[in-house]
């Protein structure tokens, strides 16, 4: 249909907002699909109609008109038209999709005139050279595990140390050969027993072992020395010597132990005293220990064998000297450690600080002090000093390889930056390029551009990096423009199509709220940060009333004071919003949110993920991995098989997970570049379902590894081995990590705190045989029972706190047979109770036994759940996938179509 009425203006010129491309009838077919095919992007629908084709974007392109391949559309009042018509000749047009001007007339389009092409059919694939797949059946074990547990003094010191008389060691090893069978139950790893940082207990210890259980001590992470030692919690006071020092008093053996112990304290005194430092430092005893102690010492002391310092900082026995005394120690060490300081003697001077005075920081002060950073740096990983200090020490030493290699352990780049800022800016540099590369690596390209921006030499990685947050589409690119506004204010003139789209009331909101809560952050450091509040604010506070965004008015306010923009500022009327009542958590409801499974899908769900944007990363098995929007419609596809994800914490980087028959293919997915990268295979007994971009947590060969994702499945950046037995399961939460060792006659838990994986906990369990086995971080582990209760109600039984604790599920008794599944979350427990006429999926609080949520799916596929930060997401095979919004306490159905 035509307007019968001139058309002033046929085309569009300069740079436009442009949503689609027409390509007329008079071009060949064959020339059409090749044109359409060279302005694909993913997410675009193609259109064939009797006078032409259209291509229709996902989303408006900013674009120069007269250099498209074909015809630019551009979107008007919800049609997309050809040329800008005046809103006088658009009121003498029909309702259209598309309005092509030919003639200065308006020929009106729907999109059911037309037929929608399936573009695949039109690319040729025979050109293309077909490989052999690679063979997952046999995974290649030999993990790159660096060498992060550093020296003991005595390996570096070499021969300098003179050795121990021979009857001191025979006493020595005759007292450690009979502890090594009898040990008592002290919780102290076996390494304290060997190192001076531990007095030996002797005659008195031996006596009374017998009357404790023997346990082993902790794993030492590995048996290579090149293993990353795993972070134990301090011990505290052992309660069995506490005993044993009440046993003593009562049998007069008290008298015996002092008398002993008084006259190896004077023999020691008389050497510092009379010069005779070397045989002295052989027999003192340590002071101001750094973890207090475990108990009163039943020995007299014994002399050492060498200078050798302990690598690790915990508590250790004393024998209760008085406060004068110690005094009087410390005074007579300090004198020796001048003396040895005096004399050159830093190897000496060093052993006086770090072990009798414990002063370790300030022994490794003393190392950089005389330059011997290598040294420090090894003593730093045997100590497990803070990781900034450990990567300073190594990049003073020149050990470049090893300091990334804790930087990206630990995350812990900008504390080791603030170090060596002031008098190594040159490796202060350097560290920060690697942490840009990083943050890049963990999906964080905006704080990648931060991190670099201060660097000349860097400015093209930061460059690239901005340009790859802006072309990735949605909050991300919203948020890129505030950056770009921030750092390069004279280039953001050629955003203004964007950020007019951005500034239209009309325009999706989400991107447009990601914007303002960037320049909230930011504020306006520049006239051009001012001018981008004045022109997205007045759409924001539309948003805001029509219950779009969750800003404030104190917000809203914050906006108008960074615009400074006086006409904005006269004009503004009393923000409002809509009188709704707040949002309640999903976990603080008192009765039950209802909710029901949306219809069935195209595709089979394997995985699913929210991601930032409203989007969603689906695993669809061998078909590969696909982005959602909000409506349920592929946006991205990823060409690699996929059936289960690891989503990054940044939710800009994922891992694919592939099962085979004997290892598991991984995959790392950019979901900014759209980039692919094979990581290999690798034998997987537990991973765990989210990780921080780099570090992946995952248990293979009854060993706790972490993985660097950023290089291949071989690449090692922690782990844990020579565990006492197998790790039959575990748990992953976004706090700790909770792994089931299976012993001979029971089970451990052994448990670590995140980040910085420090052994929490490790205690036996005692578990019933029948129930099934669920690590939890509210309880370590869970063994929940569903029950009848009086024949009349159905009831979740479990324990808090060793409590008994009970959860009416539903007052509806099952007609038919049902089973149970569980799956744990950080709060809770989903419970599904299944009958061959449906399911039904009950959410949990178990601190207080609360029932939040109930959800029905219908027979024929089972329900899968993932949780995330804000989000509990149930998916089937069916091509289900309802999102459960916890703050909100909200869902959103998606069909994948």
């Amino acid at each position: 249909m035509s307007d019968s009425a001139n058309v002033r203006h046929p085309v569009w010129r300069g740079q436009q907002a442009v949503s689609g491309l027409w390509f007329p009838s008079w071009i060949a077919p064959d020339l059409r699909s090749a044109r359409l095919l060279a302005a694909w992007v993913p997410g675009c629908r193609a259109y064939r109609f009797a006078t032409g084709d259209a291509l229709c974007f996902p989303q408006p392109r900013i674009l120069v008109c007269e250099t498209t391949q074909g015809l630019a559309l551009c979107r008007i009042q919800g049609g997309m038209y050809s040329a800008p018509l005046t809103s006088g000749e658009l009121a003498r047009l029909p309702a259209t999709d598309i309005g092509i001007v030919q003639g200065a007339q308006v020929l009106s389009l729907t999109l059911e005139q037309a037929i929608e092409l399936d573009m695949s059919a039109s690319i040729d694939v025979g050109g293309y050279a077909l490989h052999d797949t690679y063979d997952c059946r046999i995974a290649d074990a030999a993990l790159k595990v660096p060498r992060l547990d550093g020296k003991s003094v005595r390996s570096l010191l070499g021969d300098k140390i003179p050795p121990q008389s021979k009857d001191s060691e025979a006493l020595l090893r005759d007292i450690a050969d009979k502890q090594a069978g009898r040990e008592v139950n002290s919780g102290e790893p076996r390494s304290l027993k060997h190192g001076i940082g531990a007095a030996r207990d002797s005659i008195i210890g031996l006596m009374l072992s017998a009357f404790f259980k023997a346990v082993p001590g902790p794993a030492t992470g590995g048996a290579s020395a090149r293993a990353v030692s795993p972070r134990r919690r301090p011990n505290g006071p052992q309660p069995w010597r506490e005993r044993m020092a009440r046993l003593a008093m009562l049998s007069k053996i008290a008298k015996l132990i002092g008398y002993r112990q008084g006259a190896h304290l004077r023999r020691m005194m008389n050497m510092f005293e009379r010069g005779d430092l070397n045989e002295a430092l052989r027999n003192a005893i340590p002071l101001d220990g750094l973890a207090g102690s475990l108990g009163p010492a039943f020995s007299a002391g014994q002399r050492r064998q060498d200078l050798r310092l302990s690598t690790h900082l915990g508590p250790s026995s004393s024998i209760g000297i008085g406060e004068d005394l110690q005094s009087h120690l410390r005074r007579l060490y300090r004198t020796a450690f001048e003396r040895f300081d005096r004399q050159g003697g830093i190897d000496e001077a060093v052993f006086v600080l770090a072990e009798l005075l414990n002063a370790r920081q300030e022994a490794l002060d003393y190392l950089v002090k005389h330059g011997r950073h290598s040294q420090a740096a090894e003593l730093a990983l045997g100590w497990d000093m803070p990781p900034g200090m450990i990567i300073r020490l190594l990049m003073l030493s020149g050990d470049t390889q090893r300091a990334l290699q804790v930087a990206r352990r630990d995350d812990a780049f900008s504390e080791a930056i603030q170090q060596l800022q002031a008098s190594h800016p040159k490796l202060a540099d350097e560290l920060r390029l690697e942490w840009g590369h990083a943050k890049v690596q963990r999906g964080d390209w905006l704080g990648a551009v931060d991190a670099i921006w201060q660097l000349p030499h860097a400015r093209d990685h930061a460059l690239a990096w901005l340009k790859a947050a802006e072309e990735a589409g949605t909050e991300l690119s919203a948020r890129a423009l505030v950056q770009r506004a921030a750092l390069l204010p004279e280039t953001l003139q050629h955003y203004a199509a964007r950020i007019e789209v951005l500034s239209d009331p009309l325009s999706e909101p989400g991107a447009r709220s990601a914007l303002a809560g960037a320049l909230l952050v930011c504020g306006g450091k520049n006239e051009t940060l001012r001018a981008l509040a004045t022109s997205v604010l007045p759409a924001v506070a539309a948003d805001r009333a029509a219950g779009q965004n969750n800003f404030s008015s104190k917000d809203l306010s914050r906006l108008l004071k960074i615009s400074n923009d006086p006409y904005l500022i006269a004009d503004v009327p009393r923000w409002a919003g809509p009188k709704t009542e707040p949002d309640k958590s999903l976990w603080l409801r008192t009765e039950p949110l209802a909710l029901q499974a949306p219809r069935a899908g195209l595709h089979e769900i394997h995985d699913a993920a929210a991601l930032p944007g409203g989007r969603y990363l689906v695993a669809l098995g061998e078909s590969g991995a696909a982005i959602l929007d909000s409506h349920g419609r592929i946006r991205q596809r990823y060409t690699v098989p996929a059936f289960k994800l690891v989503l990054a914490d940044s939710g800009e980087v994922a891992l694919a997970i592939a099962p085979r028959e004997q290892a598991s293919r991984v995959s790392r997915l950019d979901l900014v570049n759209h980039a692919i990268v094979d990581l290999g295979v690798i034998v997987l007994q537990f991973a765990a379902p989210r990780f921080d971009g780099i570090g992946w947590t995952v248990v293979m060969a009854n060993r706790i590894v972490v993985i660097d994702t950023a290089k291949d499945t071989r690449e090692v950046l922690w782990h844990v081995a020579d565990l006492p037995g197998p790790i039959v399961a575990a748990g992953f939460f976004s706090d700790r990590e909770i792994y089931l060792v299976g012993l001979t006659d029971g089970l451990q838990d052994w448990s670590y705190a995140l980040p910085g994986r420090r052994l929490q906990a490790r205690s036996e369990l005692r578990l019933h045989d029948d129930r099934p086995l669920l690590p939890h971080r509210l309880s370590t582990v869970q063994q929940p029972q569903v029950r009848l209760s009086n024949g009349t109600q159905i009831e979740l039984c479990y324990q808090r706190d060793g409590v008994d604790r009970h959860c009416v599920l539903s007052e509806e008794v099952p007609a038919q047979e049902f089973h149970c599944t569980f799956v744990p979350f950080s709060l809770g427990m989903i419970v599904g109770l299944h009958e061959p006429s449906g399911s039904r999926y009950f959410v949990v609080r178990l601190d207080n036994g609360t029932l939040v949520a109930k959800v029905d799916w219908p027979a024929g596929a089972l329900a899968f759940a993932r949780e995330q930060a804000e989000h509990l997401l149930f998916h089937d095979a069916t091509g289900r996938l309802l999102d459960v919004l916890i703050a909100r306490s909200s869902a959103h159905a998606i069909s994948v179509l």
